[in-house]
């Protein structure tokens, strides 16, 4: 089953079009306006960071008609938020719901001017994918400094983003940081990637589903640890799938 085209109309187009110049425009903006201040402290940092992403999900709403639905218990305490990965969406969405965000990121973000100021405010976690297992103790070392904090440490255990009709493995990372962390596992699913296309412009009106689908509690051994991980982010994304079909289908 895979996403449907979408509304290819030139007025879907230009709707498109409008909101990502507004996104665009409005990260560089608010990106300097608020670096120094952000710089400074990591309090004053999360406004712009919230501002921004909540100022997203509004023009997506109102210019292409992108709902946003939450759905579960949001964590509010430290954890691992295990998470199904679609689209650029779901770092904007899970940013703005989640109360103290910090994602594993790739280490380019590092680089990037004005954006690494906000990636280390949010206590982000960088890693070089092709580092193997040196990756993976620097993920652990960092991790550890988020327990003091409370934060939400936001995973995505198949490495990267995964269109809906596409298979990837789960690594075995999370089940790593689990152990290292000693703090519950919040399974998430989403269906953002029906909304969202990873290439090009389409961007499809409807209801884009975030579900906090309940906790492992710490304490689990290892064994068949990833495959119930797997299990239950998967079931869960495929029936958010069947929603956004059936909604994308019947417009």
């Amino acid at each position: 089953m895979e996403p449907p085209s979408g509304n290819k109309s030139f007025w879907a187009t230009c709707r498109a079009l409008i909101f990502l110049t507004l996104m665009y425009g409005l990260l560089v903006v608010m990106g300097l306006a608020c670096a120094i201040p952000s710089w400074l402290s990591r309090k004053w940092a999360m406004y712009p960071i919230k501002g921004y992403c909540n100022a997203v999900i509004w023009m997506l709403r109102v210019i292409v008609g992108t709902k946003l639905e939450v759905r579960g218990d949001v964590p509010n305490e430290g954890c691992i938020v295990a998470s199904k990965h679609q689209a650029f969406l779901d770092i904007i969405l899970l940013t703005a719901i989640l109360p103290q965000p910090s994602f594993v990121m790739k280490k380019s973000i590092k680089y990037i001017p004005v954006l690494n100021i906000y990636a280390e405010r949010l206590g982000c976690i960088p890693i070089d994918r092709s580092a193997g297992a040196s990756a993976m103790k620097l993920i652990l070392a960092e991790a550890e400094r988020t327990k003091s904090y409370g934060r939400q440490v936001i995973l995505f255990p198949q490495g990267t983003r995964t269109l809906p009709n596409q298979e990837r493995p789960y690594k075995f990372g999370v089940v790593r940081l689990y152990r290292q962390l000693e703090r519950p596992i919040v399974l998430t699913a989403l269906n953002s990637g029906w909304f969202w296309s990873k290439s090009g412009i389409r961007r499809n009106a409807g209801t884009t589903v975030v579900e906090f689908l309940g906790q492992i509690p710490p304490g689990r051994t290892s064994d068949g640890l990833l495959d119930e991980i797997r299990d239950r982010i998967e079931a869960g994304s495929d029936a958010l799938a069947e929603e956004a079909y059936q909604q994308l289908t019947h417009a």
